[in-house]
C-alpha cells in the first residue's frame, strides 16, 4: 500500500504552528508571557516605521475591527501606542513602544535561531533553496 504523502496546506500549517509557538515560548521566557496568539494580527503586520489600523487590518486580511480589539489589548500592555497620523488629524497611526521593540528583538532573534536549527537539520545548502522558494511563492 502506498503511502499517502501530507498536503502542501498542512505542512504550512504545521511550519506556521512550530515556528509561531517557539517565538511565543521564546517571548515568554524573556517576561513577555502576556503576548497571546491573537495579538499576531497586529505584530506580524504592524512594522517598525508604524501603520494605520486600516493598514493592518488589510496586511492581515481581518477587519479593522478586530485589528482595534487587539490594538486595545497591546497598548493596554505597553506593547503599541496610538498617535495622531501628521497627514491626517482624524486619523492615527500605530507604533511600537520600547518595550514593544525589545519584545520584537526577542521574537527576530528566535526566528533567526530556528532558521539555523533548520539549517542544521536539513543541510545549509537544502535549507538556502527551501528558503528562496518560499519567497518566491509568497512574498
Amino acid at each position: 500500500m502506498m503511502a499517502v504523502s501530507k498536503s502542501v496546506a498542512l505542512l504550512m500549517r504545521n511550519a506556521y504552528q512550530r515556528v509561531d509557538g517557539e517565538v511565543l515560548s521564546a517571548l515568554a521566557a524573556a517576561g513577555y508571557d502576556e503576548i497571546q496568539p491573537g495579538h499576531g494580527i497586529v505584530l506580524r503586520n504592524l512594522g517598525e516605521d508604524g501603520a494605520r489600523p486600516s493598514e493592518i487590518a488589510a496586511r492581515a486580511e481581518v477587519t479593522r475591527q478586530a485589528v482595534t480589539k487587539v490594538l486595545d489589548d497591546l497598548e493596554r500592555l505597553n506593547v503599541v501606542r496610538r498617535e495622531p497620523d501628521p497627514d491626517d488629524g482624524r486619523g492615527v497611526i500605530v507604533h511600537y513602544t520600547p518595550y514593544g521593540l525589545s519584545g520584537l528583538r526577542v521574537a527576530r532573534a528566535r526566528m533567526d535561531e530556528l532558521e539555523g536549527e533548520f539549517a542544521a537539520h536539513v543541510g545549509s545548502k537544502r535549507w538556502e533553496i527551501t528558503r528562496a522558494v518560499l519567497e518566491k511563492l509568497f512574498e
